[in-house]
């Protein structure tokens, strides 16, 4: 038997739509139709996504606690999960993550030419895959098996990324010279 959507059933889910992409982008209702009818997309144009601090707060509520929280990155300290990161940032977040102290202003200098500092930030690659992250890992390559919103989180960005250079000895599979 055919089930047919009468025009409640989608009024809700256009206005359920609209509230979700609003939460997301952290723009008004207002706002969000905007972008909405101007065919934008979430990932289009975000600096930060407000409902991720709810889900990092969600995570570091395992037992021990939530972990602490600043107000403010400094020059040291790694931006909030989805962030900008400065070259400082990314060479702390590269330190924090087990790199080399050594080569850490290389792979912050690596970091800034490969996304600007933008943890979120994507880029096609020409073998097929999606370049990811503060330092663009490759779907298909220092990436691989890893999908792109976990690519996105600085932390494992920084991981894959000391061992993919074999902690900041061998940028290879990178296109930028770094400093």
């Amino acid at each position: 038997m055919a089930s047919r959507i009468d025009g409640i059933s989608l009024g809700a889910m256009a206005a359920g739509s609209v509230l979700l992409y609003a939460g997301i982008t952290g723009k008004s209702i207002p706002a969000a139709l905007q972008l909405i009818i101007r065919g934008k997309s979430p990932a289009a144009s975000p600096k930060q996504y407000p409902i991720a601090s709810v889900v990092q707060d969600i995570q570091s509520s395992a037992p021990g606690g939530p972990a602490p929280v600043s107000s403010a990155p400094s020059s040291t300290t790694p931006a909030v999960s989805g962030g900008t990161y400065t070259q400082a940032q990314a060479e702390q977040l590269w330190i924090n993550n087990g790199g080399d102290r050594a080569r850490a202003h290389n792979a912050g200098c690596h970091a800034m030419q490969e996304s600007s500092g933008e943890s979120w930030v994507t880029s096609s690659n020409p073998d097929g895959g999606i370049n990811v992250g503060l330092w663009q890992l490759d779907t298909k390559g220092v990436g691989a098996g890893h999908t792109v919103a976990q690519l996105q989180n600085p932390d494992t960005n920084a991981r894959l990324t000391i061992m993919g250079s074999r902690n900041g000895t061998d940028w290879s599979e990178w296109a930028t010279p770094g400093c």
